[in-house]
């Protein structure tokens, strides 16, 4: 009888205790885990051709031999982000000034919006985008473009921006600058490390908003995308 007693009583308690753990992970909402290897984010995975102009706003420019503005956006934010599905575009004509609302990307219902480098008029958006909004993410500095912009004030404004050796030596600074806010989002939602960071050397993972809700994006705008423009 007391054996039996005994056995019931370990049953109930893995029971509870299953039940516990359960109620933990449903509460912290905390991403599976992947069994795929994680991709490196670093320095050396970032692409940076020459000859552009980029800007603080994770954006970079160059100058046609009509005298347009080719705009679209880094291969830094990109490998933050990962692929988008939806990009919110504005139309031919349409005015902006630096340092205003460019354009909003989407993941899944997750959104940012990204400001313009420079000020101007919108002669072209790239109609490709509609169709395919992949292309950014695949092809940045190609076909994946956004928008040709007649500049209203281009002399001035491309002194505050970078070209590639310049622009490495700031994205050193952005480096530091993720990884303090990942950090502090872990620390906050009481994350799996490995969700965030490699443990070999610290590196980030690749693509790793990918991983997180659009609490954690509206995060990311506040804390990191509004206060460099």
């Amino acid at each position: 009888m007391v054996i039996l007693i005994l056995i019931a009583f370990i049953i109930i308690s893995m029971g509870v205790d299953a039940a516990i753990k359960y109620s933990r992970q449903r509460k912290l909402k905390v991403p599976a885990l992947s069994t795929t290897p994680f991709k490196v984010f670093n320095e050396n995975t970032i692409s940076i051709p020459k000859g552009i102009y980029f800007d603080k706003t994770h954006t970079w420019a160059f100058m046609e031999k009509s005298g347009m503005v080719k705009i679209g956006l880094d291969d830094f934010l990109l490998h933050i982000t990962g692929n988008l599905n939806k990009l919110n575009l504005k139309n031919s004509g349409d005015r902006v000034q630096k340092g205003e609302a460019l354009l909003s990307i989407n993941q899944n219902g997750k959104q940012l919006t990204i400001y313009s480098p420079i000020s101007g008029t919108v002669k072209y958006q790239n109609d490709e985008l509609i169709k395919n909004p992949s292309l950014v993410y695949a092809s940045p500095f190609n076909e994946g473009w956004l928008y040709m912009i007649e500049p209203s004030n281009w002399l001035r404004e491309n002194q505050f921006m970078f070209m590639a050796d310049k622009y490495m030596e700031w994205l050193n600074f952005e480096f530091s600058r993720v990884k303090d806010f990942l950090s502090t989002i872990g620390q906050i939602n009481n994350l799996e490390p490995s969700l965030i960071i490699l443990q070999d050397g610290g590196e980030l993972k690749d693509n790793v908003l990918e991983d997180f809700g659009p609490e954690v994006w509206d995060d990311f705008q506040t804390k990191f995308i509004n206060i460099s423009k």
